[in-house]
């Protein structure tokens, strides 16, 4: 190479280096603008051992957590038992959340981020306020989760200062749970259905369902009526799992649901062993399946079977329950659930009769 082509070379790669430089520090500068990175609650760790309440309000709910000694409790759900690690976890979130980037000051772009106010139902943003005995500790408008945050934990949420008309994009990962059973331990009761030997369903029209095992997997009917067939026999063997690993949907203290005797479901549950449980059920407006539970025991019973029972009222006697949907349909079986009416296959086949006689008739 000679010496004019060597110099030439060194100018184009110098100004090529220099371009490139520039082109990354203006990216950089641009990624920059409007960055932070200060905690969102300054001092906030240091306090979160002296809160005493939570209220979480949605645009249709509102839910106020409160600590009683060294638990915590459910005020709206007449101080239904909490799950701590939870409420851990939620000032923990609040204790780390730091503000990462400034986002709009626009009311009418609010929506986008969900940190709007909480007027009228259709408000997609929550309003979370935090108290101490001495006062208010903070109070946060939480909007959308954003999952791709430059971070420890890589995910972030949008929130905005109420009286404040900036938002920002919030670094931390701040779980706030929806549904009351997010709030609590939602297993509240544990009969292995491997324990199951007779469920009888008696409802309010005095229709009634008696099913026994007959082995370790299978169920049968023990009131069949003649000439009836069963459909599918899983929706008679899971008769026997409505109590094994029960969560709940939603609890209130007894008496905040009314159980009329046209409309409620009475199902007794036997275990092998001597446990006998009664659970009540009505549906509520449609869909929402609540039900009551008592345990008691054979005469044959033993002392860890009669202290189990007893282990099992003292935590349920004094709420009722929500039941998942699945749960609530094994413990209401009745007849047409599961068997087939002869009397509709006759119907069936004589339709069928009548309309290759009307073909033979075309033909």
């Amino acid at each position: 190479m000679n010496p004019k082509t060597f110099i030439g070379f060194t100018v184009i790669t110098a100004i090529v280096v220099a371009a490139a430089s520039f082109s990354v520090a203006s990216r950089y500068s641009v990624h920059k603008v409007g960055l932070e990175d200060k905690p969102v609650l300054p001092g906030f760790a240091e306090k979160a051992s002296s809160v005493t309440e939570i209220i979480v309000q949605d645009a249709k709910t509102k839910l106020t957590v409160k600590r009683v000694g060294d638990k915590w409790v459910l005020a709206d759900r007449q101080g239904y038992t909490a799950s701590n690690e939870v409420l851990s976890d939620l000032l923990l979130g609040l204790s780390e959340l730091r503000l990462r980037e400034a986002k709009t000051k626009k009311p009418k772009l609010y929506e986008r981020l969900q940190v709007e106010d909480l007027k009228g139902d259709k408000a997609k943003s929550i309003l979370l306020t935090v108290k101490s005995k001495s006062g208010e500790l903070a109070k946060l408008i939480i909007g959308k989760i954003n999952a791709d945050v430059a971070g420890p934990s890589n995910s972030g949420r949008y929130i905005r200062m109420p009286g404040d008309a900036q938002s920002w994009l919030a670094s931390g990962r701040l779980d706030i749970p929806g549904a009351i059973n997010k709030w609590v331990e939602p297993e509240f009761l544990d009969v292995a259905s491997k324990r199951i030997t007779n469920v009888v369903v008696s409802h309010p029209d005095g229709q009634k369902m008696i099913v026994s095992r007959v082995d370790k997997e299978k169920f049968k009917i023990d009131n069949m009526p003649a000439g009836w067939k069963i459909e599918y026999q899983s929706d008679i063997d899971n008769m026997g799992d409505g109590l094994d690993k029960l969560e709940l949907e939603d609890v209130m203290a007894r008496g905040q649901i009314k159980f009329p005797a046209d409309k409620t479901i009475k199902t007794e549950i036997k275990t092998n062993d001597g446990l006998i449980m009664n659970v009540n059920m009505v549906d509520v407006d449609d869909g929402n399946f609540w039900a009551e539970l008592t345990a008691r025991t054979s005469d044959t019973a033993s002392e860890a079977i009669k202290k189990e029972a007893a282990a099992i009222n003292a935590k349920v006697s004094k709420w009722v329950y929500q039941l998942p949907a699945h749960k609530y349909r094994y413990m209401s079986r009745k007849h047409s659930d599961v068997l087939k009416d002869p009397s509709k296959d006759k119907d069936k086949d004589k339709d069928k009769d009548k309309d290759k006689d009307k073909d033979k008739d075309k033909k």
